[in-house]
């Protein structure tokens, strides 16, 4: 009963999740800040949550649907040829996003090990939060530096610098809140499952 019980959650808040960022990635606000030609974005927090509420392959299966959106959306409604042409390549929209969910629960199960809960989701949401920031400007810098720069208005030589910037703003506020928001509505859903 107890393992019917808890397939049946896992279920429940899989779909919850999945169709929750679905719903992020396309209405405005809800996933993304949209500050051009960044779009510093808060929906890593709901991949970190399933890899915390869930375990790390699920995470995973979020951070996939998170990815396989993006591209989606890419295709569908671009905001613009820049957009068109970074978020159609997979290694840049999907791999990042599945990372997100294994980093953020192999860190989180690290600190379980531990006895060390609290401290282990705040850890485990910064570095999932880093994994993607540094992925995706990483791969962009290596696939379309040049037409990112141009995009940026900078000079190629200078985007790697460009970039160091973005993670030390853009990417450390990402971070930070996906310290304070993961854990939190992680918990709350972790107290739903031993009701």
């Amino acid at each position: 009963m107890q393992n019917s019980r808890n397939k049946t959650y896992r279920i429940a808040i899989l779909g919850i999740l999945s169709a929750f960022i679905i719903i992020q990635t396309f209405v405005p606000f809800l996933g993304n800040i949209p500050i051009p030609p960044l779009n510093p974005t808060i929906i890593h927090i709901t991949v970190i949550v399933a890899a915390f509420v869930l375990g790390t392959k699920d995470g995973m299966i979020v951070g996939l649907v998170w990815g396989l959106t993006r591209m989606f959306k890419a295709y569908t409604l671009p905001a613009s040829p820049l957009d068109l042409l970074l978020w159609t390549n997979p290694i840049i929209a999907v791999v990042p996003r599945v990372l997100v969910g294994l980093v953020a629960g192999l860190v989180y199960q690290a600190f379980l090990k531990k006895k060390k809960e609290k401290t282990g989701m705040v850890v485990a949401a910064v570095m999932g939060s880093l994994t993607n920031t540094i992925l995706v400007l990483g791969f962009i810098a290596l696939f379309y530096g040049t037409e990112y720069a141009a995009a940026l208005n900078v000079d190629p030589s200078n985007l790697l610098k460009v970039l160091a910037g973005i993670v030390a703003t853009n990417g450390v506020g990402e971070a930070v809140a996906a310290g304070l928001i993961a854990p939190f509505v992680a918990k709350a859903l972790m107290k739903v499952r031993r009701k």
